[in-house]
């Protein structure tokens, strides 16, 4: 079975996608992206990782889940937005920047509410709102040039080190006279553990470099030979990194780590493409139906794990959340709430805010517009 088609007025993409409105005059009016199942797929994934890496017990097999989780979530950022950015007739380069500056305001908001109702779990909603603010302005400029994008990213790995090491030194020495605000940005920016901008944003400037060529590296023969490159070259590069001075541990920051991270993410992305590209061809793409939904509802699932581990906290006076019985029942609850969620309304609560958030072209209705967000 092929993978299940959408009910009329659930705007996915593909050849029943909805038209996009029009101008008075009949131009076109650029609205966002149709969605694109095999970036809702890489979501969906990076959504099931971060439940592993989360819940999974402390040093066994699936800590590996840790090397993959936020930097995928970071190169599909940056896959979403050079999408958007590459598309004809292009929206205006302010609306961009606002519309992506209000979607990371409403990320940092919530990421900083989840944060303080549960604490065992770093929440990554504040650094991605920062990276999404940040990546916006980059995207427009770097518009069509992949080659430099790529560029700019590999020299954002190797200053990134220098950069966070620096920042920490700021706060090991001076940071006792900088305010509350100020020390937590820099935290933010440059110095905190396990997230920081200085290493989530040359990730999603290969994510950025990586949707020029995704339209023709995500299918077929040559989707699987792009896959195995990025996966292959990603080993090579933990290894070499792990065999230095500086290591290539996950989240450490390091040139390797920050370069194997994004080429391993890069492929998972690739592979997702893949994937939905097979899924479509064949007999079982319907299996995956409930990661695509997911993925299509990743914000809502973000925010439903938090919930759902504060709430059975407070019933365990606080006890820790690793263990496989807790990994397994939060997995079901979060994945099956989104399928459920997908199936009935075609979105899930916090997509539908961030939709009606968006800013829009003068007289055009938020009826008018699809329901996908990059």
């Amino acid at each position: 079975m092929a993978l299940p088609t959408h009910p009329a007025g659930r705007h996915r993409g593909g050849p029943a996608a909805r038209p996009r409105p029009q101008h008075g005059n009949g131009s076109e009016v650029p609205g966002p992206p149709a969605r694109l199942d095999g970036l809702d797929l890489a979501r969906g994934v990076a959504v099931l990782s971060m439940l592993v890496a989360h819940l999974s017990p402390v040093g066994g097999p699936a800590d590996i889940t840790e090397y993959l989780t936020a930097p995928l979530f970071a190169v599909v950022i940056g896959v979403s937005m050079g999408l958007r950015v590459l598309r004809e007739p292009p929206e205006p380069a302010a609306r961009v920047v606002l519309d992506n500056v209000v979607r990371g305001a409403l990320l940092v908001v919530l990421g900083v509410g989840l944060q303080r109702l549960y604490d065992q779990i770093v929440v990554v909603l504040p650094h991605l709102g920062l990276l999404v603010a940040v990546l916006a302005p980059l995207a427009l400029l770097l518009r069509r040039t992949p080659v430099l994008t790529v560029g700019l990213a590999v020299a954002g790995a190797v200053l990134s080190p220098v950069v966070m090491a620096r920042a920490r030194d700021l706060l090991g020495g001076q940071g006792g006279d900088l305010g509350g605000t100020a020390r937590t940005l820099l935290e933010w920016t440059a110095a905190g553990h396990p997230y920081r901008l200085a290493s989530l944003l040359p990730m999603a400037l290969g994510g950025l470099a990586l949707a020029a060529v995704l339209p023709r590296a995500g299918r077929g023969v040559r989707g699987a030979l792009v896959a195995t490159v990025l996966f292959g070259t990603s080993a090579a590069v933990y290894l070499l990194g792990a065999s230095s001075a500086d290591g290539a541990q996950a989240y450490s920051g390091t040139t390797a780590e920050i370069v194997g991270a994004t080429l391993l993410a890069s492929g998972s992305v690739v592979l997702a493409f893949l994937l939905v590209d097979l899924g479509r061809r064949g007999r079982h793409g319907s299996a995956l139906a409930p990661l695509l939904a997911t993925g299509r509802l990743a914000l809502t699932a973000y925010t439903l794990q938090i919930v759902l581990l504060a709430a059975v906290a407070a019933a365990r006076d606080g006890a820790p959340d690793d263990g496989w019985a807790s990994l397994v029942g939060t997995t079901v609850v979060v994945v099956g709430v989104c399928w459920l969620m997908d199936r009935r309304w075609g979105t899930g609560p916090l997509e539908w805010l961030v939709h009606r958030l968006r800013v829009r072209p003068r007289g055009v209705s938020v009826s008018a517009r699809s329901d996908g967000s990059p």
